[in-house]
């Protein structure tokens, strides 16, 4: 099994409470749901994992690139998908998908358009960030990293707030394409996780963390 992911002993502090300790797993393609209860760091390893915040113990590999001393490759390889959209409010989401795959040097994504028809985006491409619902904005950040052509997709809470059609489109395609690519995300919904026949990561609470999400 060709592994995409790669973590040792990584680790997270805030203001001196231990968020993450000493994390260690390996993945190939596949899907992959990070669980735990509220506060056992979920969110916080995916923004390590994506790079958003900087490693403060142990290694990080992306598809055999360390995500410290060969960033740029090992972020070309990654795709993330924040619960909450990061694009501005007087962006079209047109012009959001467009940005998105720009910044990473994408010319072309073929599977756009279907993505796009998937999550019964059409209408909502010329509309601006600040008319759309909170679903339509998160069906947008999540087709922003599908349509990339990353190895690695990383998601959080990828099925909170889109509508039933959309979460089964979403679905099928962690079934579909699941073994060339690995889907990793963090998740509350167990039903997700069985329809998806996800392998479970699951983190345990660290007395005393920081809460996250």
């Amino acid at each position: 099994m060709t592994t995409l992911l790669e973590v040792s002993g990584l680790g997270m502090q805030f203001s001196g409470q231990a968020v993450l300790r000493d994390l260690s797993f390996a993945f190939g393609p596949g899907v992959v749901a990070l669980m735990g209860e509220n506060g056992a760091g979920k969110s916080t390893l995916l923004s390590l994992l994506s790079g958003v915040h900087p490693l403060q113990a142990g290694r990080v590999c992306v598809g055999g690139h360390d995500l410290a001393t060969a960033r740029q490759r090992a972020r070309r390889q990654l795709a993330y998908a924040p619960d909450e959209s990061v694009a501005y409010d007087f962006m079209t989401g047109e012009e959001f998908l467009r940005m998105v795959l720009a910044l990473r040097g994408q010319l072309e994504a073929p599977s756009l358009p279907a993505l796009v028809e998937g999550f019964g985006l059409q209408p909502q491409l010329h509309k601006r960030f600040e008319a759309m619902s909170l679903g339509t904005r998160k069906k947008f950040m999540l087709v922003s990293a599908l349509a990339s052509d990353a190895q690695v997709v990383l998601m959080d809470e990828p099925t909170n707030g889109i509508d039933a059609q959309a979460k089964a489109y979403l679905v099928a395609l962690f079934r579909r394409e699941c073994g060339q690519r690995l889907f990793f995300f963090s998740t509350h919904d167990q039903q997700a996780v069985v329809d998806a026949s996800a392998e479970v990561l699951a983190l345990p609470d660290p007395l005393g963390g920081m809460r996250d999400a």
